[in-house]
């Protein structure tokens, strides 16, 4: 995506989602890009959507400035003070962000254990092949000697 949209990012993180996620990692995410300075009515968190055991897919969740959302014409009818939107919104983008790394997360988690699961049985299958050929190597020597010893009893 850096490729493609280096102008949109304007912020990156490492090393978020290495163990299993907590809305601890969330919150810190959420509090960095706060403080950063980034100022939007609308952002996208893109995030692998787990949809099932070998498939996820790229789901998009959209998080809204304060302003945005006191714009918004379903929000207008209700009387909120400006430190509980606040509060609201910077739980909101905490929330979102937490979803998408735990959504992230099991994707993940069920590529690695498909993946798993194939090497187990491609790796089944390659022992139960090459037993097979030394079985018939070992076979065929045994018999090469059997050959050799009858063909020799054969021959006094």
């Amino acid at each position: 995506m850096s490729r493609s949209h280096r102008g949109d990012i304007k912020l990156s993180f490492n090393q978020i989602g290495k163990q299993i996620p907590t809305f601890a990692e969330a919150s810190a995410a959420a509090d960095t890009i706060k403080s950063s300075g980034i100022k939007f009515d609308t952002a996208t968190i893109v995030y692998n959507e787990f949809t099932s055991a070998i498939a996820y897919e790229a789901t998009p969740i959209n998080v809204y400035s304060p302003e945005a959302l006191k714009a918004a014409d379903a929000f207008a009818a209700y009387e909120v003070e400006d430190d509980i939107l606040d509060n609201y919104t910077e739980f909101l983008f905490a929330n979102n962000i937490y979803w998408g790394l735990v959504e992230g997360h099991a994707s993940e988690m069920s590529a690695k254990r498909t993946a798993m699961e194939n090497a187990t049985k491609n790796a089944g299958e390659m022992v139960d092949r090459l037993t097979m050929t030394y079985n018939r190597s070992r076979q065929a020597a045994i018999t090469s000697e059997l050959v050799d010893i009858i063909t020799g009893a054969s021959a006094l």
